[in-house]
């Protein structure tokens, strides 16, 4: 949702809860961090049976990997824009 859409009774996404602090996610790398918190989070929980912690490890992990590609995509592109910007800026 866009934040321009954002309920005004919508949790703080800086709020505590469950013991945990919650942060905004606003880049790839913040979604890298946040799924890769979680999939530890899934792999030492001992309450969950094998099968419903197989499945959402399998989520968390193409999560983890469209994250992973975005932050690539944003690397790339903003090395393009530097070389673009510096081009425009050379005298000619």
């Amino acid at each position: 949702m866009s934040p321009q859409h954002a309920r005004d009774d919508a949790p703080d996404p800086t709020s505590k809860q469950g013991g945990q602090r919650r942060r905004a996610v606003k880049t790839a790398a913040d979604v890298r961090q946040v799924v890769a918190e979680e999939i530890e989070n899934m792999r030492t929980n001992p309450d969950l049976d094998l099968l419903r912690r197989g499945r959402v490890l399998a989520q968390l992990a193409s999560a983890a990997l469209r994250a992973i590609e975005m932050g690539e995509l944003e690397a790339r592109v903003e090395a393009i824009e530097t070389v673009l910007k510096r081009r425009k800026n050379r005298p000619t």
